[in-house]
């Protein structure tokens, strides 16, 4: 038998091609992180957002039921640390543990131009629920209609419809 001459034949990786693949790979991986941490950030804002919303839908409902202490104010604010305190069913209506890091901005914007065909007065309310996050402030809005703010009744009378 004849041997053959040259280059050994070899299975395997050289250590450039290994040190080739694991570069590859990291970039490849760093790729894919800083799209998880995207995702995760955008995740974590959306359920803050969820949270917002649910505090907004609250407060709404406690605005069109004519709740006057609500009401009696052209602005209400309820700074961060403070909702737990003024609304102390809220944790347990929302089912979260932490509406105290979020503020809430009642605005009477009084009545809508349409209201004087109603028959009856009604006043407009826009809703504004805030939190922090990333060293940013995000927020939340929405708008719900109530009796206006009265000032010898107890509470405002219903409104057919509405509430």
């Amino acid at each position: 038998m004849k041997k053959k001459r040259g280059r050994p034949h070899t299975l395997g990786l050289t250590l450039l091609e290994v040190l080739l693949s694991i570069a590859i790979l990291s970039l490849v991986m760093l790729a894919l992180n800083a799209t998880l941490i995207s995702s995760l950030r955008q995740t974590s804002v959306a359920g803050s957002r969820t949270q917002a919303v649910q505090i907004l839908n609250y407060v709404g409902r406690r605005i069109v039921g004519g709740e006057t202490s609500l009401l009696a104010n052209p602005t209400l604010r309820f700074e961060y640390g403070t909702l737990r305190q003024n609304f102390p069913d809220l944790p347990n209506e929302v089912r979260f543990a932490k509406p105290d890091l979020y503020r809430v901005t009642i605005q009477n914007l009084g009545p809508p131009p349409w209201s004087s065909t109603l028959g009856v007065e009604v006043h407009r309310y826009r809703i504004e629920v805030c939190w922090r996050q990333g060293g940013q402030e995000f927020c939340a809005t929405g708008q719900t209609l109530s009796a206006p703010p009265s000032s010898g009744n107890a509470s405002p009378p219903l409104l057919e419809g509405i509430n």
